[in-house]
């Protein structure tokens, strides 16, 4: 093979990608309802590939590599329902500058706000900063104890929907991805996720909340008679 074409990656890996970077195709590949030659000569429209019958080949392999994978595409849909639904209304994401000393403001505030159990507030620490997500009643105490020049945003009126899975979810890859790509394609926006063991945690806007709630309730509850799973 010739060095300049050694890297060149080939037709089947390059449709292999495009599939996989459109959630909605991979949906129709998994129900059957693609006109392959379309869908190859779109393919070979937007990727530059020459050979349309070569996408079409790795198209149908794909379909087919999709079908073999049903067991683990079961697993998630088993571990999905098995969990139940839990929503949060009026909460609020605050973000703060991320350091050691302000994580230590946070944990000795929290020791005195958690004292009910019921109240929520979940700490995620990223590399360039610390989102705080609590109930709208606790904003101002949680601002004031990081002060207000390390506090970076507050964003109210949200709402948390939690999926709390069975302990399976821990060695079930694609279960996140699952209920994540369910939003996306109902066009939600989740301005937080936080995965904390097997609890998966949606912040949305209190707008969006009726409509994030009837579509991960189908997947976690589906209606009676629903035999067909849907796309993973």
């Amino acid at each position: 093979m010739p060095p300049e074409t050694a890297n060149v990656p080939t037709a089947a890996e390059v449709t292999r990608r495009y599939i996989e970077d459109h959630p909605s195709i991979r949906d129709c590949l998994s129900f059957n309802i693609v006109n392959f030659t379309s869908l190859a000569r779109k393919i070979r429209s937007e990727t530059g590939l020459a050979n349309q019958e070569a996408i079409e080949v790795a198209c149908r392999r794909y379909q087919r590599q999709m079908r073999t994978d049903r067991p683990l595409e079961q697993r998630v849909l088993d571990v999905v329902r098995a969990s139940r639904l839990e929503v949060r209304t009026r909460v609020a994401i605050i973000t703060a500058r991320n350091d050691w000393e302000m994580l230590g403001q946070v944990l000795e505030t929290g020791r005195s706000l958690l004292a009910d159990r019921r109240h929520l507030l979940q700490l995620l620490q990223g590399p360039g900063a610390l989102t705080i997500l609590c109930e709208e009643d606790l904003v101002d105490a949680v601002v004031a104890s990081i002060g207000k020049k390390a506090t970076l945003g507050v964003h109210t009126q949200l709402s948390a929907l939690t999926v709390r899975s069975p302990e399976e979810i821990v060695e079930t890859p694609g279960v996140l991805a699952f209920l994540a790509g369910a939003l996306f394609r109902a066009g939600i926006n989740s301005l937080e996720l936080m995965s904390v063991y097997t609890d998966s945690t949606f912040v949305v806007r209190e707008r969006d909340v009726l409509h994030a709630f009837r579509v991960l309730s189908a997947l976690v509850h589906p209606p009676a008679g629903s035999d067909e799973p849907p796309a993973v």
